[in-house]
């Protein structure tokens, strides 16, 4: 399996230059879950289309995609929180699941097909502790049991007969029990009591859409619902009285304890100013209104779903650090630092020993955003645990014809979604820094756009300013930059193709210039090559100089129009003449008694 891990030099999640920082990402598709693997590296975006997998620590590389055509909504994607079986996703199709082995090609990367279900599938939950069980629920009013060593059928089924089923989590302390929502009703399943519910809660007065086990406390867990109120339950209590109940001004559609300290994440169904509130768990009082001890709002529509990075903890001490990954309606992924005060006000205690076990550790720092290489390359398989052949579902005998293996090209879905996404319109979508959470405006033309604060965003917008340039390739991540273009550099300013590659080194543009190199051609001669190279070289270096981003300039020079140095502005704009004549750079210091003034121009034609 290819993976980017050597090819951004991230080999921990304590190398992460996107951990502490705010990022977003903007993909204009119908997403309709998300999910992060157990290392915390890759996020998977599902639609109907299929999956893309986005690389958080590489994020302007676009994301690869692997296609599944389907009509019906993704109600659900998880991947697998288990070391033994990181590279397991899982994602709804009606009434199947699809279980996704990211190490495999895209054409060929569904392992499984779980169907026993007859209405749609609503919720995947993998088990806490046996990393091939896992439980899924439908409107069907079923939840059925999976161990994926035997995945022709369910190993155990439930059913409530009256309502349909919108939840299913699993026990994080007790490894026979799950709890299942149904309308206004929460069923306690005991897998060695048979069909009979252990314990049945009426919590809400609405649908329930939200159920999650406390990380410690095994009787412990909490429902939301649209009746505008979370409640905190203790199943060992024979009475359907809640131990608490925050009262909020908006509908809940998710509640979930925190991975730190006692605290829970509130997410709204609309309202709530489109943000996520997390409020601390432990209360004199037993019905009050929210209070929340850190608010995360942004995003310009309703969150449809957040998630938690994690890193640290691997040696049993609570060294962990967290950061909030979010998905919008507005299309946008971004991730939030978790600051002190957060921490604080859910009671983290940093440094002591770790309460729970973490089914993440001993998982590789890798990527599944490149393709795996060869269908069969077994040694990078078993490399992975990932052991040849690879099973199939009895009940998938016909996944042949289902599912035939389909060439990894550029196509278009009945909604019109290509899985080739442009490498100029993914990264103006990417948004690092200060500016990750600016208003976003895709609509405004580059020009418009401010003066760019990293790399990607200066490809972007010199990218989408110059539509003639092609780029072929851009990597951000380890600074190379390959474009072509034609310029006046022919016999008598005729336009001559040239391939410009450009190397951007870690600094840039703070302190060093990025090194331009010009393809040989049979239309120039090595001298004039050498000497256009030379001539751009000054002009990356004027401006790094400076501490400006150069690549406009050095491209509008190469396509024979007029640099003026010294009237650099505070942003690092210039004025562009447009003048060619032959492109041939002239330095005229003049008699201007500034040292910068250096005017880059081609001369008059002899």
């Amino acid at each position: 399996m290819a993976t980017t891990q050597q090819a951004i030099g991230v080999s921990s999640p304590w190398e992460s230059k996107t951990f502490g920082t705010s990022l977003s990402l903007h993909l204009e598709r119908p997403v309709g879950a998300m999910t992060i693997s157990p290392s915390g590296r890759d996020i998977v975006l599902a639609s109907r289309s299929g999956l893309y997998v986005v690389d958080l620590d590489d994020p302007y590389c676009p994301p690869r995609f692997l296609r599944h055509t389907t009509l019906w909504e993704v109600a659900d994607v998880q991947w697998s929180p288990h070391a033994a079986k990181y590279t397991w996703v899982i994602s709804t199709s009606n009434q199947k699941a699809m279980v996704w082995n990211m190490a495999l090609p895209s054409r060929n990367a569904i392992e499984h097909v779980l169907h026993a279900h007859t209405r749609a599938i609503t919720d995947i939950n993998f088990h806490a502790h046996d990393p091939e069980r896992l439980a899924t629920c439908a409107v069907d009013a079923f939840v059925h049991c999976w161990d994926m060593r035997t995945p022709g059928k369910p190993v155990q089924s439930f059913c409530d007969w009256r309502a349909s089923a919108t939840q299913v989590k699993w026990n994080r302390q007790n490894p026979h029990v799950l709890a299942s929502s149904h309308d206004r009703y929460v069923r306690i399943w005991d897998d060695r009591m048979g069909a009979q519910p252990l314990r049945s809660i009426n919590a809400h007065s609405t649908k329930i859409y939200g159920v999650d086990f406390d990380r410690v406390a095994e009787t412990s867990l909490i429902t939301c619902s649209l009746d505008k109120t979370i409640k905190y339950w203790d199943y060992s209590n024979e009475k359907d009285e809640p131990v608490r109940v925050i009262m909020t001004d908006f509908p809940v559609w998710k509640a979930r304890h925190t991975p730190f300290g006692d605290g829970c994440c509130i997410m709204p169904q609309r309202g709530g100013k489109n943000g996520l509130y997390i409020v601390y768990n432990k209360s004199e009082q037993v019905t009050e209104p929210m209070k929340p001890v850190a608010e995360f709002v942004g995003h310009t529509e309703p969150v449809k779903e957040f998630l938690w990075r994690t890193r640290g903890g691997d040696q049993g001490i609570d060294n962990r650090e967290f950061q909030l990954v979010t998905w919008s309606k507005d299309h946008d992924l971004r991730l939030w630092s978790i600051d002190d005060s957060t921490l604080v006000g859910v009671h983290h205690v940093k440094n002591k020993p770790l309460k729970y076990r973490l089914t993440r550790r001993g998982t590789p720092y890798v990527s599944f955003i490149e393709e795996s290489e060869a269908e069969s390359d077994s040694a990078s398989l078993f490399s992975l645990g990932i052991h040849q052949p690879i099973s199939r579902s009895a009940t998938t005998s016909t996944r042949d014809s289902q599912f035939p293996a389909r060439k990894p090209q550029r196509y278009m879905t009945r909604g019109g979604i290509h899985d080739k996404i442009s490498h100029l319109n993914w990264l103006s979508g990417v948004r690092i820094g200060r500016s990750a959470f600016a208003k976003p405006d895709y609509t405004a033309a580059f020009t418009e756009r401010e003066v760019p604060e990293n790399l990607g965003e200066e490809v972007s917008i010199v990218g989408n300013k110059f539509p003639k340039i092609t780029f072929e390739k851009i990597n951000v991540s380890n600074g190379e930059i390959v474009v072509c273009l034609n310029g006046p550099w022919g016999t008598d300013n005729s336009l001559t193709f040239i391939r410009v590659e450009a190397r951007f080194p870690p600094d840039y543009p703070r302190r060093s210039a990025p090194k331009i190199t010009i393809e040989q051609s049979k239309d120039l001669s090595p001298q004039e090559i050498g000497k256009i190279e030379t001539q751009v070289q000054t002009i990356a270096t004027e401006f790094t100089n400076r501490r400006k981003y150069c690549l406009e300039s050095c491209l509008r020079y190469l396509m024979g129009e007029k640099v003026v140095l010294d009237d650099l502005d505070e942003e690092g704009n210039l004025p562009v003449t447009g003048e060619v004549d032959l492109p041939v750079l002239e330095v005229d210091e003049g008699d201007s008694s500034s040292d910068d003034e250096i005017i880059m121009s081609p001369p008059k034609s002899t």
